[in-house]
């Protein structure tokens, strides 16, 4: 019973609130709101912060926190060099102090007065903060189709539902004014605004912006509108489209060297796990000039990214949903790249379900530190707070996860979304002003989404936030989210990196071609000179040694090449399952380029072709897998790279003897056996069952006859002899059938998992059938490769292949 007054409490908190805000929200539209509305604005604002404790302002506890919030601002204020003078706010904190040694002998007005008077100080000394003061903000009015993160920046859907609304504004005076100047005055239709940017020198507000259509229109239909990336001038003036055509754009991301990084669905593809009414296209990092032009895809991921912004060091930070045989709802990790697209890598969040998404990450200025929202993957963008130090990065020896010694986390009465549950209130669109203070946008109304099943939009507002406890709202209107709150003002502007594709590759290529001693290779093999001719449409490695790895690798397996997968993009159909590949729910279609050798320090030296999502695995002698990527990389045209080992160790640098693969030329790829490019089972293992296997396992009945038939006649989707070896088979998954849903382990890849393997070195099956190598080695690659049926899908290449047929790989690659 008390916890339903204390809901029915809350409920009524929140909207008086929300009357408060509709009060004021009409008062501005007339003119500028009375002092006494903006006041009673405030106040209700604070009240709901206080009930969102579970408390009232009234209460003692509220009224000491209120205070030793303020007195740790006014502190950090104070040791701000050429910080303001705040004598005066310093002197009412002393009078209150002495007050609130007295709280439990107050009555319940007095204790509310007292509070408030505190709270007038504290939002003071916030508005004072040298980083805030007298700098207005550019932020986005904005209303969001409501199921999940994936759907946020797709205009489709803001047609399916009929959601329009939004625009650009500047905030005159933050905190003191509700005074808007609209950057747009009704110069573009109707429609949907969302992912704001300011350039370095706070001359040109960067936004996306979607028309709408009439009506609902198919998916496939010309009628379909799209986000697409505008620019406007600070001043208002100058408006113009950057990007146009039938992809959605969207998340501009000004760049040192002056273009623009944004998401597109330019690359191709859809995502791979998603219902019928719910199109989904991947949409990837991609860039351009800061006129709309020379537009280049940077990222060749198969999957969606999100959330670009660029770090101290010049790199730009953004987010991959990582699903290449994982989980659909996890693995939302932050990773980094070069402004030219060469040399992704994960920083944070790839191997951990404690927070399924890192959205919205920004650099702290002056520091190492980065702020970030984590979310969740079945709703709107929101959650809590939390700053990683890329520093302390690192992974449990144990578990192989991501340490969470790295994290901080802010905001920790706002659970992790969708990891822990469902917060009843939510943060978004970070901006740091330093490691102590935030501008945020807040709601205090649970997230939004499929899986919290709240299917209205919860309005934000923009708030002043620091660590110290002071949370004071800046501007709300009813009805619709503010959001995106940057301060309009020049900021320093980050190292312009040079290109890894015309010259040397990055400082690990460096370090491993460069002995860094008198070891290296012998006199008779020098290491190849960098200046090779040009590679073209390819992109060149090195690996330094392949046993270096965070879990060792087994004893008396040693490794002696390396199997480089593509990944394919889906086509056809962004359904779950339709087609279906294999096993392995929403698996993606993959080929075997080849093998690569490794030399015997476990050094690779090969080239692989540019622009295409590949994954590695470190091959045995026997033909085993012992170590695999459950990722993807890939390369520019041009560009050379050097990785240290497999599944090394974060920060993990190569050892001074020069790699022996630097000694001679690149290896060329040595193809792998007939069906794996793309994969299909028919060609691939059907083959070796029929030679070996299909006299005892016909399904007919007899003294040598046994279960499981293994002939290649069609059953459903499939043939008879794959639905009969599943039994036998274990695969990397989206689901429970998975063998590890977070880490992949040394010696636990498909063909050591596998029951199929263990049965073909029975001594009692031996007597019956001794597989070739070659024979063998097609079973290992095709158990190592997530057991698939088909590798593409379209219905009459899987038609195809069912038959036997080699067919060519999808367009989409």
């Amino acid at each position: 019973m008390a916890r339903r007054f204390q809901h029915l409490f809350w409920l009524a908190a929140v909207a008086a609130v929300a009357m408060a805000w509709q009060a004021v929200s009409v008062a501005a539209e007339r003119d500028a709101p009375s002092t006494d509305a903006f006041r009673a604005m405030l106040e209700a604002d604070w009240t709901a912060q206080e009930k969102r404790r579970g408390r009232s302002p009234q209460e003692p506890t509220a009224i000491r926190d209120a205070l030793s919030s303020a007195e740790r601002l006014l502190d950090y204020l104070q040791q701000m060099p050429d910080g303001p003078d705040l004598q005066g706010q310093a002197d009412l904190l002393n009078r209150l102090r002495a007050e609130v040694k007295h709280v439990d002998s107050l009555d319940d007005g007095q204790r509310l007065s007292l509070y408030r008077r505190i709270r007038t100080v504290g939002r003071d000394l916030a508005l004072e903060t040298p980083l805030l003061a007298g700098k207005p903000l550019v932020f986005l009015k904005r209303r969001r189709f409501i199921s999940q993160m994936l759907h946020e920046y797709l205009g489709y859907y803001y047609d399916y539902d009929d959601v329009a609304g939004g625009g650009v504004y500047v905030l005159e005076e933050p905190g003191r004014s509700l005074a808007v100047r609209d950057l747009i005055r009704g110069r573009l239709p109707r429609g949907n605004y969302t992912t704001l940017a300011l350039s370095y020198d706070a001359r040109t507000v960067y936004f996306a912006f979607g028309k709408r259509a009439p009506g609902k229109p198919d998916y496939d239909s010309a009628g379909r509108r799209c986000f697409h990336v505008y620019a406007v001038n600070a001043d208002g003036r100058n408006l113009r489209q950057l990007t146009t055509g039938a992809n959605d754009d969207f998340d501009p991301c000004p760049l040192p060297d002056g273009g623009v990084a944004f998401l597109s669905t330019r690359r191709g593809g859809f995502g791979r796990c998603h219902n019928p009414w719910e199109p989904l296209p991947a949409y990837t990092l991609h860039r351009m000039d800061a006129t709309g032009g020379n537009v280049r895809t940077l990222s060749f991921h198969e999957t969606n990214e999100w959330h670009p912004s660029v770090l101290a060091d010049g790199r730009i930070v953004y987010i991959r949903w990582d699903y290449v045989d994982r989980s659909a709802a996890n693995f939302h990790g932050l990773w980094v790249t070069h402004p030219d697209g060469t040399n992704p890598a994960i920083l944070f969040g790839n191997y951990t379900m404690r927070i399924n998404a890192c959205y919205q990450p920004k650099a702290i200025p002056g520091s190492r530190r980065i702020v970030f929202v984590a979310g969740a993957h079945h709703a709107a963008v929101g959650g809590s707070l939390v700053v990683v130090d890329p520093a302390r990065v690192r992974l449990d020896r144990e578990s192989g996860e991501d340490d969470f010694d790295a994290v901080e986390v802010l905001t920790p009465e706002v659970c992790f979304p969708e990891a822990s549950g469902w917060p009843a209130s939510y943060f978004h669109s970070p901006w740091p002003l330093s490691e102590e203070c935030y501008l945020v946008s807040f709601s205090f109304e649970p997230l939004p989404g499929m899986g919290p099943k709240v299917k209205d939009d919860t309005a934000t507002g923009l708030y002043y936030f620091d660590r110290f406890g002071n949370l004071e709202l800046l501007y709300r209107e009813a009805g619709i989210s503010s959001m995106y709150p940057i301060p309009l003002a020049s900021r320093k502007v980050p190292p312009v990196l040079p290109s890894t594709r015309a010259g040397k590759g990055d400082a690990k290529w460096d370090r491993a071609i460069s002995p860094q001693g008198p070891e290296g290779c012998s006199a008779e093999k020098t290491p190849v000179p960098f200046s090779e001719p040009s590679l073209g449409d390819q992109g060149e490695l090195v690996l330094s040694d392949v046993t270096t790895s965070l879990d060792p690798l087994p004893k008396g397996r040693p490794i002696r090449r390396l199997r480089i997968f593509q990944v394919l993009p889906k086509t056809e159909t962004h359904v779950a399952n339709r087609p279906r590949i294999g096993y392995a729910n929403a698996e993606s279609a993959r080929m075997l380029l080849g093998t690569v050798p490794v030399e015997a320090d476990g050094s690779a030296h090969f080239r692989v072709p540019a622009r295409k999502p590949i994954y590695f695995q470190a091959v045995d002698e026997t033909g085993r897998a012992v170590q695999s990527m459950r990722s993807v990389t890939y390369l520019q045209p041009g560009e050379r790279r050097g990785c240290v080992g497999c599944h090394e160790p974060p920060k993990t640098t190569p050892g001074r003897k020069a790699p022996l693969a630097l000694c001679r030329p690149p290896s060329p790829i040595t193809p792998g056996p007939d069906g794996t490019k793309p994969f299909g089972y028919p060609r691939l293992v059907q083959p070796v069952l029929d030679r070996h296997c299909v006299r005892c396992h016909d399904g007919t009945k007899g003294p040598d006859k046994s279960p499981p038939v293994l002939t290649g006649e069609p059953s459903g989707t499939f043939t008879r002899s794959y639905e009969g070896l599943k039994p036998f088979v274990r695969w990397y998954e989206w689901g429970g059938k998975t063998i590890r849903p977070i880490t992949t382990r040394p010696g636990e890849m498909g063909a050591d998992a596998s029951p199929l393997a263990r049965i073909l070195d029975d001594p009692t099956h031996a007597k019956h059938v001794t597989l070739p190598v070659e024979d063998r080695r097609r079973i290992y690659v095709w158990l190592d490769g997530n057991a698939p049926f088909y590798g593409t899908y379209d219905r009459a290449s899987q038609i195809a292949q069912r038959n036997g047929e080699a067919v060519a790989p999808p367009a989409v690659q």
